[in-house]
């Protein structure tokens, strides 16, 4: 049977219970580190794509494209109901991928134990039927719901569908006071901007913790985000092809692999695979026996390390963005642009964009209560001026950068 992982007959109270003993009764490897070994003897017997290939021949890199276009090869057949998912799109053709009844738990209410247990939150934080996680979205035509999270006691799992009526969110804030906040960045940023515009200077609660995912998580927004709702960030790598791959600790800046789910490697430019090292991040999705994906190309670059015990962190996550921008006159890192622009009082958000002929084109949005727009634009051509002396750089002011549903990306040169 398959079943859309939105579908209410997915989400039924009978269908969770199902879902979380197969997750508890998934099959294991007796130690810990052979789970990959494991995975692979299991995808060598029971996925077409992999059982056509020599048990002695190493795995090849696959991509995107390999899974979009012939899918079935890359799904195995496991007992019990298949659940669909498919991913948004954002950054190119959308990707449909089954999951198994415990992948379909490990993505769906596992995810929300491992970050508790990342970020220390006592269990006691959560209580059955009470708010546990706020999810805030920005995605067009999505509903708003309330589900329970068995993997949180039972706590209450609440999505926000924004951009609905502002006048209705102190309301709203006030009934659901979650101790998780959860979105994307620019997810939260305009749940931050809808608050500041009805004139609500600091959040109307204080969540215990701030979780973001989805986007990259730039230094300036996440003094945004912490400023304005009081609480530490968690930044978390998660895909619809791995799961939640890894995420930092409270505040922290770098991330550590979840084994049990995943094994990276990095692609780096000479096309060479190796457990450390900087490079296109390639996954290994551990936990999935539906869609496999073994050796997959992410697209995200990353500095990773792995520890002589086998267990990885990321030393720097860069996502899809460029560790150095390369404008028409000069060559800076990403983080001097963002120090440079990006903490400028006033400003919400920024991005470069290769413009028409020979110029630069920096685009910028005020922040909603700013009431000297003028000010911040002239602000903004002297740090240009002094950052890129030599560029003809054009200032557009916007309203908003990051479209509706959208991944932000900051250098588009």
């Amino acid at each position: 049977m398959m079943i859309d992982s939105d579908d209410a007959i997915a989400n039924s109270l009978d269908a969770v219970s199902r879902a979380r003993r197969a997750w508890e009764q998934r099959p294991r490897a007796a130690v810990p580190h052979l789970a990959h070994e494991e995975f692979l003897t299991y995808l060598r017997e029971a996925v077409p794509y992999y059982r056509e290939r020599a048990a002695t021949a190493g795995l090849p890199l696959v991509g995107r494209s390999e899974l979009q276009d012939d899918g079935a090869l890359f799904r195995a057949e496991p007992d019990g109901p298949q659940y669909r998912l498919a991913s948004s799109g954002t950054t190119g053709r959308p990707l449909e991928v089954t999951l198994d009844s415990s992948a379909w738990y490990a993505v769906n209410y596992h995810f929300f134990e491992q970050i508790r247990e990342l970020a220390q939150l006592p269990r006691t934080t959560f209580r059955r039927g009470a708010p546990g996680v706020l999810f805030v979205s920005n995605k067009p035509g999505r509903p708003s719901f309330v589900r329970p999270l068995p993997s949180l006691d039972d706590a209450l799992y609440l999505r926000l569908q924004l951009p609905d009526s502002a006048r209705d969110l102190p309301a709203v804030l006030s009934k659901f006071q979650a101790p998780v906040l959860y979105g994307k960045p620019t997810y939260l940023l305009d749940l931050r901007a809808a608050l500041l515009g009805l004139g609500i200077e600091r959040a109307p609660w204080r969540p215990e913790l701030v979780l973001v995912s989805g986007e990259p998580l730039h230094a300036d927004d996440r003094e945004r985000l912490t400023g304005y709702f009081g609480a530490p960030v968690v930044d978390a790598l998660a895909s619809t092809e791995g799961g939640l791959i890894a995420a930092t600790p409270p505040d922290g800046t770098v991330h550590r692999v979840f084994g049990d789910n995943v094994r990276l490697e990095v692609l780096d430019g000479s096309g060479r695979t190796a457990d450390t090292g900087r490079g296109e991040l390639v996954l290994t999705n551990l936990v999935n026996r539906s869609t496999v994906f073994a050796r997959y190309r992410t697209g995200d670059f990353a500095e990773l390390e792995t520890a002589g015990d086998g267990t990885q962190r990321l030393l720097r996550l860069y996502g899809r963005e460029p560790e150095t921008v390369r404008f028409r006159t000069a060559e800076l890192s990403a983080d001097e642009v963002t120090r440079a622009v990006g903490f400028l009082p006033g400003l919400a958000d920024f991005q470069f964009v290769r413009g028409d002929g020979e110029r630069t084109l920096l685009r910028w949005a005020p922040e909603v209560s700013r009431t000297a727009p003028d000010d911040l634009e002239n602000a903004l051509r002297g740090v240009v001026a002094g950052l890129l002396p030599g560029e003809d750089t054009e200032l557009e002011r916007c309203a908003r950068i990051t479209p509706l549903g959208g991944k932000k990306r900051r250098f588009l040169l």
